[in-house]
């Protein structure tokens, strides 16, 4: 009720402020030089690797989504999970790896981090529900270490969201569904002489399927401004904020649903759960034309708190073995990056240089409680993290042939001190320095088909606790990893494939349930990526993608030496239908049978969901929306672990599989508004 009240009162403030501003008629005072309503292009844009790929928003309205992360399924190959309510980040799964929330996978809004470093639940940690999903307007995508530009947690690859600079009208949209779904979004644009304003904000509550209901209640606020300062030059601020509380049910044991203890979609602990809020300001200042040149800044203040009981009587049989983690945070970071364009005699030559900036202020604890009440602290820290990174890449361009050479240099400065009075304290200082050079080639055969050839080295940080607890050679453990594929495309057809390699370097990890460190060893994983997409009709497109994987640890025994929860296959297919009175789209989604153990006697069970969307224009500005997600209802399950654990009245522990189980049956249906 108070959220309801708060946003209440946003809406009557900001409509007061701005309604003098929306109601100008915005062409009588538009005397600048540079008021022309702006002309959009849209193309591919030139392609570095047979994985690189950018998706437009008519590809992201495919997409059955409650928030900003289940945009992220249109990545081929990427795989997302939700098991804490719908308020955490979701679990990733990318070429044979299992991200945790994001430790291989770089996320970013227009250059600004969204993964957070030494983070109180994990390494790399990736939340974009402070992003309002109606306003992405692009998203690209590399996979792989090969791009000079993309720094830390770049092994698997790197998902760039790019936000709209301007909306051509107001948005309003209303949605509700099964199992107590809301959603109210409302968003205000104008435009004044040589800027665009828009601003608004979106909530969201939920129930959910479980028995507990999962009490989600989201609510984002957002304010961009884009200025044109003369023909090439812009300045674009940016503020967002998100706060949001669930309660979840958490991962639930087989044996408890088998022995009728529990039902499918209820929990053995009812308190797990959380809240975060995150404000982030974005400033860019961008020139394009022959020689482009940005400058990006951004401030995040973050809040994170979250419940859990994974093991639930296995260390204290009267009490419960629930976790509280805590992150609290700032965290400042600054981009520039500039290109320079050149002629050697009948060869072109691109040179960017650029360098980023980033410094993180953080508070992280972890506590025992019972029933959310703190009964010890665990463990305690400050850190302070930075991380500045140097990086050139040249691109020569020759008449079919392109090579980009890149190199890259990372500094890193860990700081941790312990706010705890245990024996066992995690404190000190640590700084490591790294060079990371790539390769790229691409040939052109004709104007339909192009060959590719990448290889670079790169890496993911690991927790600053863990760096200055083991300060050796792999405290920014390395990878190296190689891809060559092909693409060949008309305009009707648009076919590539890739085979690919990566390692990684031995390491250690912090396990923040337990708040120690575990070491694993070397890894490495091969594998194949397919797509496929046709237009058959001017309004019947069909595609889909595949990626096959094979990963091992590399320092194990045969038999001993499975990556748990690694997929060894993921794919998607998808049809849409564009039609005058109709647009619509079913996408399948499925991810195999994969060992949750490194011996594979315990197995995470595979699932195909098959998900619709539609959308119905009833006027020039009024349409119907139309989400179904699971359509033929399959009974799945969304997240696992192998975990040991003890219920209550056990004498013994068990170590079995634990689950959350996936969404069923689920339809949500809305009304969009916009042009007014």
């Amino acid at each position: 009720m108070r959220t309801w009240l708060f946003l209440l009162q946003i809406i009557v403030l900001l409509t007061t402020a701005l309604l003098p501003v929306f109601a100008t008629n915005n062409d009588a005072s538009d005397t600048t030089t540079y008021t022309k309503p702006p002309v959009v292009v849209v193309a591919q844009r030139p392609m570095s690797a047979a994985s690189d790929e950018t998706f437009r928003s008519r590809d992201l309205d495919l997409l059955p989504r409650m928030s900003t992360q289940d945009l992220l399924r249109v990545v081929p190959g990427l795989v997302i999970t939700q098991h804490a309510g719908g308020g955490k980040a979701e679990q990733i799964f990318l070429r044979g790896f299992d991200a945790d929330h994001g430790t291989d996978v770089n996320i970013n809004v227009e250059g600004a981090p969204v993964n957070m470093v030494s983070h109180g639940h994990g390494q790399g940690y990736a939340d974009l529900h402070f992003v309002i999903p109606e306003l992405v307007e692009r998203i690209d995508l590399v996979k792989g270490p090969y791009f000079a530009q993309y720094g830390d947690l770049t092994t698997a690859g790197a998902v760039t969201l790019h936000l709209a600079d301007t909306l051509p009208s107001n948005i309003a949209k209303i949605e509700s569904g099964l199992y107590g779904f809301f959603r109210g979004l409302g968003i205000l644009s104008s435009k004044h002489d040589a800027t665009h304003v828009y601003v608004g904000g979106e909530i969201v509550t939920n129930s959910g399927y479980f028995d507990v209901p999962q009490g989600l209640d989201r609510m984002n606020l957002i304010g961009r401004t884009h200025t044109v300062l003369s023909k090439d030059l812009a300045l674009t601020s940016t503020a967002m904020y998100l706060t949001s509380s669930w309660d979840a049910s958490g991962q639930i044991p087989e044996r408890a649903v088998g022995n009728g203890l529990i039902s499918r979609y209820g929990s053995i602990d009812p308190h797990e759960g959380g809240q975060t809020s995150r404000t982030t300001l974005q400033i860019a200042l961008e020139e394009k034309g022959m020689d482009p040149f940005s400058v990006r800044a951004s401030f995040t203040d973050y809040r994170f708190q979250l419940f859990s009981n994974f093991t639930f009587y296995l260390n204290d049989s009267l009490r419960g073995d629930m976790i509280e983690q805590t992150d609290d945070r700032q965290v400042v970071t600054m981009q520039v990056q500039k290109s320079f364009t050149s002629e050697w005699g009948s060869i072109g030559a691109i040179t960017m240089i650029g360098t980023n900036v980033r410094y993180d202020d953080i508070a992280t604890s972890l506590f025992h409680d019972s029933a959310r009440v703190r009964l010890s602290t665990t463990r305690g820290n400050t850190i302070d993290q930075t991380n500045i990174g140097l990086f050139a890449q040249q691109t020569v361009l020759m008449d079919d042939l392109t090579i980009i050479l890149g190199l890259r240099g990372d500094y890193f400065r860990f700081l941790v001190a312990d706010i705890t009075t245990s024996a066992d304290e995690v404190r000190g200082v640590m700084s490591t320095f790294l060079v990371s050079p790539k390769i790229t080639l691409t040939y052109s055969l004709n104007e339909s088909a192009m060959l590719f050839a990448n290889s670079g080295f790169g890496f993911h940080s690991n927790d600053a606790r863990v760096a200055v607890t083991v300060p050796n050679s792999t405290t920014v453990p390395r990878a190296f990893g190689s891809e060559i594929g092909a693409r060949w495309a008309d305009r009707t057809i648009a076919l590539s494939a890739t085979a690919w390699m990566l390692d990684l370097e031995s390491e250690f990890v912090w396990i923040g349930d337990e708040g120690t460190t575990e070491e694993s060893g070397r890894s490495r994983r091969v594998g194949i990526d397919l797509e496929a997409r046709v237009q058959t009709t001017h309004w019947l497109t069909i595609g889909g993608n595949a990626t096959f994987a094979r990963g091992r640890m590399r320092d194990l025994a045969e038999g001993f030496d499975r990556i748990p929860l690694a997929p060894s296959i993921t794919l998607t297919t998808f049809a849409s239908v564009s039609l005058s009175w109709m647009s619509s789209a079913v996408r399948l989604r499925h991810i195999d049978t994969r060992p949750a153990n490194e011996t594979n006697t315990v197995v995470a069970s595979g699932y195909t969901i098959v998900d619709l969307t539609a959308t119905i224009p009833m006027s020039s500005m009024i349409s119907i929306n139309l989400q179904c997600e699971n359509l033929f209802n399959t009974q799945w399950r969304e997240s696992q672990f192998d975990t040991e654990s003890r219920l209550q009245n056990e004498p013994t522990p068990v170590s079995e599989i634990h689950y959350t189980p996936g969404t069923p049956f689920s339809l949500r249906i809305g009304v969009s508004v916009a042009g007014w």
